[in-house]
């Protein structure tokens, strides 16, 4: 099976080492190894429960891991090592700078409902960066138009479609100017029609090269625009690789399994 680790951590925006997480006595993650090449867009795919969620609320800290390293940009993630080889917390300060670095949507759009659509983008800059309040709205408008939303800066998010609560999200993250992206069944959300809107902002986000990891069960994005593809399952990773070889010759019988539900949605 195809779980080698791909690149070694001083090529990695993103490197996994050995991650492991429990919910009390339950493992969610086992010893998870792999990267993200700065530039690269990988596709995490697996069915539910598979812990694919858990492995990037990991990688921004919104959960503990008990075992194992993460570094953005080889910085450690949330723990550094004593004299000992103990595991000790950073700072919260520190988590959040780092945390800065990785943008992080959700299937839930978490925007500000009494906030216009430009201060719900402009509003983390302002607050976490200290970006000056017009600077960040003119960046806030550039990211807006960057999505298709420009029209929709003085909207609230209530006037807007779920599709385009979703690109403002995705705006909302990209002003944090992030070293990479992280996106959790995005489109999840959405009634089908409004799927492709989103889809249509993550494919350009690929072809501007930015560094992305991305949960989804869209499959046919996936064999598209994905530079690798990890399938997981218990918890573990099964089978990673090149699209092609992972849609077209899948070596472990659960990945077999797990594509045959979606012949439908893709070509083999």
């Amino acid at each position: 099976m195809s779980t080698e680790r791909p690149n070694s951590s001083a090529e990695s925006e993103i490197a996994v080492r050995g991650v492991s997480k429990w919910f009390g006595s339950h493992q969610v993650l086992n010893r998870i190894t792999t990267d993200v090449r700065r530039g690269e867009a990988v596709v995490v795919i697996g069915p539910s429960g598979s812990g694919k969620t858990t492995l990037l609320r990991c990688i921004n800290l919104l959960e503990e891991f008990q075992e194992g390293e993460i570094t953005i940009g080889g910085e450690a993630m949330g723990y550094s090592e004593n004299g000992g080889g103990r595991r000790v917390r950073r700072s919260e300060a520190d988590i959040a700078r780092m945390r800065a670095q990785v943008g992080m949507v959700f299937q839930s759009f978490n925007l500000f409902p009494h906030m216009s659509v430009l201060r719900n983008v402009a509003l983390g800059p302002v607050k976490a960066l200290g970006v000056p309040r017009k600077q960040a709205e003119e960046l806030a408008e550039s990211l807006l138009a960057r999505v298709g939303l420009a029209e929709k800066a003085g909207a609230f998010p209530g006037q807007l479609s779920g599709g385009q609560q979703q690109r403002v999200a995705i705006a909302r993250a990209l002003a944090m100017q992030p070293k990479a992206m992280l996106f959790d069944e995005v489109t999840s959300a959405l009634d089908p029609e409004l799927v492709g809107e989103v889809l249509d902002v993550m494919r350009q986000l690929v072809q501007d090269g930015m560094t992305m990891m991305i949960v989804t069960h869209e499959m046919a994005f996936a064999r598209a625009f994905a530079d690798r593809v990890i399938f997981m399952a218990e918890g573990q990773i099964v089978e990673q690789g090149a699209p092609g070889q992972l849609f077209e010759n899948p070596e472990s019988p659960r990945l077999q399994s797990f594509l045959k539900r979606f012949k439908q949605g893709y070509q083999l």
